[in-house]
């Protein structure tokens, strides 16, 4: 998503680009140091633009990053439904899954309180795709085989608000893709459980339906990794902004109640690496183990590919040598691809 996209559907009109840095900065520092005041922008034009043009923008490209994760046959499912943005914003992600799925059937649904946000959103969907419906409300209304996401919106609702609006809207299946901190990990665990004892298949991260190994952790908690790519236009905002926003933590979560799924082994923490080896913590349903793979014997392209993994990575391994609390294994796929020359 470029930049120069956005910005002639933007509900305040910014002279130049001195002006939207400065509003952007403002709006950043209601994020970071005045959490107090943090919902006063949705208020104002002015800083509802500025949110749109840098973090619509710059989360963009989240969507497509997380379904590199998830299986192609439910993708495939994915493209049939309804679609349900909960807490839409500006339109992040209808605009992300919209550009994905293409102009195929099924109807595209906002639901967002800010009546700001929504008309922003409505502006910029009409701008940019006049031929697609769009339908927005500030309610939940049953809407059985549709995708239901959250973008961010249930770190902000809580796990009872969430699940009040799955159980209203009935959809087949759920993605959740959230701000990967320690504060949110345990209204996510609460979730899940009611998830799974509702008639629902957990297709990622988890292994197993089993109760998460890291449910008890004071120190730690489970949540990927991804690195983005920007339009130019994008990536000279935040560089001007000294904003990066290229490697961002995120905690994913992804159910269905008609599509079965599951890997093997997560990972779950990438160490720094060693001069000798790489360092993982694996989750493989039950529990987390550590995982050693040597660098000697791998080829340098090989090397390189297990260098570039993220927390989030699916793998599949082999066996070398037990150790006490973990194993040295050699991965045979990260990401179901085969690695080696």
């Amino acid at each position: 998503m470029f930049l120069k996209e956005c910005l002639p559907h933007l509900i305040h009109q910014f002279p130049n680009e001195s002006d939207l840095v400065k509003a952007i900065q403002e709006l950043s520092q209601k994020f970071t140091t005045k959490r107090e005041s943090i919902s006063d922008y949705l208020n104002d034009p002015r800083l509802v633009a500025a949110y749109t043009a840098f973090y619509l923008t710059t989360n963009y490209p989240k969507l497509n990053e997380v379904f590199k994760w998830l299986p192609p046959q439910w993708l495939e499912e994915l493209k049939t439904c309804d679609f349900v943005d909960l807490g839409a914003g500006p339109g992040t992600f209808s605009l992300a899954f919209r550009d994905w799925r293409g102009a195929a059937t099924g109807k595209v649904h906002q639901i967002e309180q800010s009546k700001l946000m929504r008309d922003q959103a409505r502006k910029l969907w009409d701008g940019l795709y006049p031929e697609t419906p769009m339908l927005q409300s500030t309610r939940s209304t049953s809407l059985p085989n549709s995708f239901l996401l959250f973008g961010h919106s249930a770190n902000e609702m809580g796990p009872k608000d969430a699940l009040r609006y799955i159980n209203e809207i009935n959809p087949d299946h759920i993605l959740f893709i959230e701000p990967g901190t320690k504060a949110f990990f345990p209204q996510m665990l609460e979730i899940r459980r009611a998830l799974l004892n509702n008639g629902f298949n957990v297709l990622f991260p988890c292994p197993k339906a089993l109760e998460c190994p890291m449910a008890q952790s004071e120190n730690d908690w489970c949540h990927q990794f991804i690195h983005v790519h920007h339009a130019d236009d994008v990536e000279r905002l935040s560089q001007i902004l000294k904003l990066d926003r290229k490697l961002l933590p995120l905690t994913v979560h992804a159910y269905s109640r008609t599509f079965k799924h599951s890997d093997k082994e997560r990972i779950v923490r990438v160490h720094p690496a060693t001069k000798f080896s790489f360092e993982w913590d694996v989750c493989v349903g039950e529990k987390v183990d550590k995982y050693q793979v040597f660098r000697r014997g791998l080829d340098k392209k090989t090397q390189k590919e297990i260098d570039e993994v993220l927390a989030g990575a699916s793998v599949e391994t082999e066996t070398d040598k037990v150790l006490e609390g973990g194993s040295r294994v050699r991965p045979v796929k990260i990401n179901n691809k085969t690695l080696g020359p």
